[in-house]
């Protein structure tokens, strides 16, 4: 289990700012919050560092890729020592695989998935299906999205 990190309330304000929009000049990230910008560049290199920040990335509109076609897909796998961490990272190298979740219930895994359409799905759940480890899997398809955020409240 990852150690979690110690953050007062400027790393939350420079958290919450970079996350917003990471192409924030840190000088008016440290206007916003009264502290010099070599004082956020010092504590944005400290959060890189330990791991808080992870990266920076484009946020894509989905729509305009042809991904709308979303799924989640529940997988049921056979039990072995250690099955869930090699068939979590196959199931992570599914093109079109977005997130894999390894759950406690009826199933083992939860998977998301983006698609341009059917037959671009159908291909994601052939991949699924022809693992060795599944048993079963159950689809749904979302027929409409209300909320998308990956966003991290704190």
């Amino acid at each position: 289990m990852t150690k979690s990190v110690d953050l007062d309330d400027l790393d939350i304000a420079i958290l919450r700012e970079l996350q917003e929009d990471c192409r924030t000049p840190l000088q008016e990230i440290g206007k916003r919050n009264e502290v010099s910008m070599s004082t956020i560049h010092y504590r944005v290199k400290r959060l890189e560092r330990e791991g808080v920040i992870e990266g920076y990335h484009a946020k894509i509109n989905p729509e305009k890729m042809n991904l709308e076609y979303i799924t989640a897909i529940r997988v049921c796998a056979d039990y072995s020592t250690g099955y869930y961490e090699q068939m979590a990272e196959e199931l992570a190298e599914i093109p079109g695989v977005w997130a894999v979740y390894f759950v406690l219930g009826d199933y083992d895994f939860l998977v998301l998935t983006r698609s341009g359409d059917r037959e671009a799905f159908l291909e994601i759940i052939h991949n699924i299906l022809k693992m060795k480890s599944v048993r079963k899997t159950s689809t749904q398809v979302v027929a409409k999205l209300i909320k998308e955020d990956s966003h991290l409240e704190f």
